[in-house]
């Protein structure tokens, strides 16, 4: 869930578009449109820190007390890639195109003792491979792509003026502030992996408990976003928000004694189930220029994404044939960092 320093990041990055917003509704004065058509294309890597909104159930124990739990596996710092392409004619509309992917997000804990830990009962009493273990190794990994596709109407300020009523277009060296109403699609697509593998012990032979899960999120898009530029400096940002249907499942091997593995503990098991989930998406950056059309973007991202079927969440250590036939949807993540890129605008 969202810290106290990512919640006083938010306040701030919010406080900059409302002072965006007011600058791009600031009257024209005469400027032309046609002074701010443009095409543009972003290319940032970005730096995400991952929370989860997850069930802390525990993986593998010892005399009842909890060694491995699903809260331990919390991900680094992940690095990523996020790309804009758009256009805005001269009576203001635009649209553009974008897309974040954050790949091989990648988390482990592990236990290691005497021949006495084992996986949560019920399900230990059935699997002998479960108890009497010397380790347990509790792995995650995570992958995130998005995709969206926003129309935009622009509208300007008008620049430097002297005697305008806004104090910033007041200042030597502004150029410009703009602020654009988006309307568009966004897809969101998770898709996980996470186990429990059990070695040592009494049984000289390994075993585990393997299980996947994925999330696709299709929703509709709105929000804003604002620029003010000077000479050489510009500062941007944005607020998104989208609505989404979210279409969850997962999928779990089968659980076998690796002695006798035949027949199963538990045979495969699949689950699938529809939902409402949101995607919403802060940001703000300082950008140079290099050139007339380059420059060098820095910045600062908040995204939110609920509706999705965590990997973790799909553990089932009961005892039952249907055990683990069941999808825990409905959860969330929170992902925060910093952002570092180039744009070209002409």
């Amino acid at each position: 869930m969202p810290s106290p320093r990512t919640t006083s990041v938010a306040a701030v990055v919010i406080g900059l578009l409302a002072a965006l917003a007011a600058s791009g509704r600031a009257g024209a004065d005469g400027v032309p449109a046609e002074t701010y058509t443009e095409t543009y294309t972003k290319a940032e890597a970005v730096f995400l820190q991952r929370d989860n909104q997850s069930t802390d159930q525990p993986l593998a124990e010892a005399g009842g007390i909890p060694l491995l739990t699903t809260g331990q596996l919390q991900f680094p710092v992940q690095p990523g890639l996020r790309l804009f392409h758009g256009d805005v004619d001269c009576d203001g509309s635009g649209w553009e195109a974008g897309y974040l992917g954050v790949w091989n997000m990648f988390a482990q804990a592990e236990a290691t003792g005497a021949a006495d830990i084992q996986a949560p009962d019920p399900l230990a009493l059935l699997v002998d491979d479960f108890n009497g273990r010397s380790s347990a190794r509790a792995t995650y990994a995570s992958t995130l792509n998005t995709i969206e596709l926003n129309l935009f109407t622009r509208s300007f300020d008008g620049g430097f003026h002297r005697s305008a009523a806004q104090p910033w277009r007041r200042c030597d060296g502004y150029c410009a502030g703009t602020w654009d109403w988006l309307a568009g699609f966004r897809w969101a697509g998770i898709d996980e992996a996470a186990g429990i593998a059990f070695a040592g012990g009494t049984t000289p032979v390994p075993s585990g408990y393997t299980l996947r899960s994925s999330t696709n999120l299709f929703g509709l898009q709105a929000g804003g976003r604002g620029r003010m530029e000077w000479d050489r400096w510009a500062v941007e940002g944005w607020a998104k928000a989208a609505v989404a249907g979210s279409a969850m499942s997962q999928s779990q091997a089968a659980i076998v004694n690796a002695v006798t593995p035949d027949p199963p503990v538990r045979k495969a098991q699949t689950a699938t189930e529809a939902g409402v989930g949101f995607i919403g998406d802060l940001h703000a950056s300082i950008v140079y220029r290099l050139t007339e059309s380059w420059g060098v973007r820095a910045g600062y991202n908040l995204l939110w994404i609920s509706g999705a079927a965590l990997a973790p969440n799909q553990f089932d250590f009961g005892p039952l044939s249907t055990s683990g036939s069941t999808l825990h949807g409905g959860s969330g993540m929170f992902l925060h960092g910093a952002s570092l890129g180039l744009e070209a605008r002409w």
